[in-house]
């Protein structure tokens, strides 16, 4: 019944199909608008957003002596390739917080086949959620893919990092 009722406050539907020596056959339906996401969530400044999987090539740590100031970015190098390495938190307008003095957590992003770092505080979990695209207010915000709702209830923000970047 619980998945029933959430599914319907989704604007989808169950249909259960019983019959007598043959079995019970369950169907959920979800709008067209609704995918199946596979994320990984991450925190910055002590809030959580979701990165999906398929853009992100890898997760590693870089010591601050390994990051190079270059032009008015960062850089640092990965297997004998430079990579730019932006923080999630200037990407998000948040306040950015002192350099860690330890290694820092870099997801390394595939962008229009470039790698790009992207700084994050830690990540939090990996997790498959029915996304939902933004609409009303939230629709056309630049950055923002979707959301999704968590299991603890909060709703979680859908990053489309290659638009942050711009």
């Amino acid at each position: 019944d619980a998945v029933r009722s959430e599914i319907v406050r989704l604007g989808g539907s169950v249909a259960i199909d019983s019959r007598v020596g043959e079995g019970t056959s369950i169907s959920l339906r979800l709008p067209v608008s609704f995918a199946m996401t596979q994320l990984l969530v991450v925190t910055v400044n002590g809030e959580r957003y979701g990165v999906p999987m398929p853009s992100v090539v890898e997760v590693v740590r870089v010591a601050p002596n390994n990051i190079t100031p270059i032009r008015t970015g960062m850089a640092f190098v990965l297997r004998d390739r430079t990579v730019p390495l932006l923080s999630l938190s200037r990407l998000l307008e948040l306040h950015d917080r002192e350099p860690a003095a330890d290694e820092q957590t870099v997801l390394v992003l595939d962008i229009n086949g470039e790698p790009v770092g992207i700084v994050v505080d830690a990540i939090a979990e990996r997790l498959e959620t029915v996304t939902r695209p933004l609409g009303g207010v939230l629709r056309g915000i630049t950055g923002i893919a979707g959301t999704t709702v968590l299991g603890d209830g909060q709703v979680l923000l859908i990053l489309d990092v290659a638009m942050l970047i711009g």
